[in-house]
């Protein structure tokens, strides 16, 4: 299945209450849709990091434990890419603010997540809009990704369109037992990062997201694939 996102909006519910320091709960779109090579894993998988040897490009929606939160757009030879959020070398957002007791996100309970992407007049990507909201709670996290420089010096944001505009496909994945994952949730060299230490034996066996819809940005819902 693909989803067309450049204009609309993809929600869900998301529980990490038992992602620990040490996991990582993702949701992202990449462009397999668009891979014609048998990669390693014996299919036609394709990030940005080449997990299975075939590189394409790759937009993190998510890629978060109860601790940390980021959000990411990369080009297929770019495995840094342009992302913001909350973790290792994060700041656009606080341990108060998102984590277990969080005053606008307390991660030990479920919450909402939406994911805008912004077009402009000439249908480009203008930009990746991600907001979390916890009902009950008396404020919204919110990050904007609007520029996006390649490596090799070119457009990021048009890398992601013409992506986008051949459709892309979800994935959803949890892993971290055997992997390093303080580029995620370390504490950093200003040792403001969430986790000392790692603790991935004390994650849950299964992590939830629920109710994913795709609306058109200011319009009623659509399909969800095609």
């Amino acid at each position: 299945a693909e989803v067309f996102a450049l204009g609309h909006t993809l929600s869900y519910t998301v529980d990490l209450s038992g992602v620990e320091c040490g996991c990582n709960f993702a949701f992202y779109l990449t462009a397999m849709r668009q891979n014609s090579h048998i990669s390693e894993c014996a299919d036609y998988y394709c990030d940005a990091n080449e997990v299975c040897g075939v590189s394409c490009a790759e937009i993190d929606i998510m890629e978060a434990s109860k601790a940390a939160w980021y959000s990411t757009l990369h080009g297929a030879k770019d495995r840094k890419g342009a992302g913001k959020g909350y973790g290792m070398d994060r700041r656009q957002w606080t341990s108060r603010q998102y984590g277990p007791y969080g005053v606008c996100i307390d991660t030990r309970h479920p919450f909402q997540v939406s994911a805008s992407f912004h077009t402009n007049a000439s249908g480009w990507l203008e930009s990746m809009e991600v907001e979390l909201a916890q009902y009950g709670k008396p404020c919204t996290l919110s990050l904007s990704i609007t520029e996006y420089d390649l490596p090799d010096g070119g457009s990021g944001m048009e890398e992601m369109t013409r992506a986008m505009s051949q459709g892309m496909t979800p994935v959803i994945s949890y892993w971290g037992r055997g992997a390093d994952m303080q580029w995620l949730d370390g504490i950093g060299s200003d040792h403001l990062g969430p986790c000392s230490t790692d603790t991935p034996d004390q994650c849950s066996e299964t992590a939830l997201l629920v109710g994913l819809s795709l609306q058109r940005i200011s319009e009623t819902t659509v399909a969800f694939a095609k």
